[in-house]
């Protein structure tokens, strides 16, 4: 039976609609890295091609690095004068930055990575953070990773992106401002009690450790769409322990193995979502009603008339279903 579901946090509306749908494991699509080689020299991430980029960063120093940090060489931001233009239409400077973090792996996707190599670019990403918010002007940091092409990655080598903008991304504001107003309604956060119910419930719930949660979200707007969800209540992926940041390895490459495994290496994309730079006393004050978190969205599907006309997601498996097939054996 088809069933509108709304987001609790952004109140978006999803279509979920069984009778479009072919069985979870029918959704196995093309591999991504199928017949890749381990090292490619035509490739300007592989080893060997380092003068190729303008390197930002590396870890470690000497000898083989693990992961390095490029400028995009095609960014969609720059270091640009800043400006906002209002009159008929309104503009902004497209200020900011857009970095590419790269692993060494030619032919090894972020599911069959190391826990350690994993940690080591939670790591990382946490440090490049801390160094771009200095920049007065940036309002918020998108980390996020593509796998594959259908999922927008235009070399097929593993790496990861980061961009900083000038404004608040309006879907993360809607988030925080979904948070903030459960919070004063409820005096809870939100985020907290979806963990509380998805546990208690357990139709969703992926899996549990002693940091993090993983469900199939209630509203979900593809078939497989994931959240990552620490299980502390905090505002903000950069202020992640030690302790958290090697459990949240463990976590993300059991998810990617997972689908990686069930639904033959699948494109798919997958992003932090963490509070905006705290430039004002307005942010500062809904800080304490966000939940920072992970999703993980496999490109199994693709929008229809529908979808564009509605921006109603039509998702053919109910999440009950996905959390089901990512359990089992």
């Amino acid at each position: 039976m088809s069933e509108f579901r709304q987001n609790p946090i952004t109140k978006q509306w999803v279509l979920i609609a069984p009778k479009r749908a072919m069985r979870p494991d029918e959704y196995k699509t093309h591999s991504v890295m199928s017949g890749v080689p381990e090292f490619d020299s035509s490739c300007a991430f592989c080893p060997g091609n380092e003068p190729l980029n303008m390197e930002l960063y590396r870890t470690p120093v000497k000898g083989d690095w693990q992961v390095r940090i490029v400028e995009n060489k095609f960014h969609a931001l720059d270091k640009t004068t800043v400006y906002r233009r209002k009159d008929f239409y309104v503009s902004r400077s497209g200020h900011g930055n857009h970095e590419v973090v790269i692993t060494r792996r030619h032919n090894e996707p972020v599911a069959l990575q190391s826990a350690s190599t994993i940690e080591l670019s939670l790591a990382v990403f946490v440090e490049r953070y801390k160094a771009i918010i200095e920049d007065e002007n940036v309002a918020y940091v998108q980390i996020f990773h593509n796998h594959g092409r259908d999922a927008g990655a235009s070399l097929i080598h593993p790496h990861y992106q980061i961009m900083a903008t000038p404004l608040i991304p309006p879907h993360v504001h809607s988030e925080v401002s979904g948070c903030f107003h459960y919070y004063r309604l409820n005096k809870t956060c939100i985020y907290c009690d979806i963990i509380k119910e998805e546990i208690l419930v357990k139709d969703r719930l992926v899996h549990e450790t002693e940091h993090f949660v993983v469900i199939s979200a209630y509203a979900s707007r593809k078939p497989f769409e994931t959240w990552i969800l620490p299980k502390k209540h905090g505002a903000r992926f950069e202020d992640i322990t030690a302790e958290e940041r090697k459990n949240l390895a463990f976590v993300l490459k059991t998810v990617l193995g997972q689908l990686y495994t069930k639904l033959a290496d699948p494109p798919l994309n997958f992003y932090f979502h963490t509070m905006p730079v705290a430039r004002s006393q307005h942010t500062m004050h809904e800080e304490g009603s966000y939940h920072w978190h992970l999703t993980v969205f496999p490109r199994i599907t693709i929008w229809a008339g529908f979808e564009y006309a509605t921006g109603i997601p039509v998702n053919p498996v109910p999440p009950e279903q996905t959390a089901e097939f990512l359990r089992s054996k």
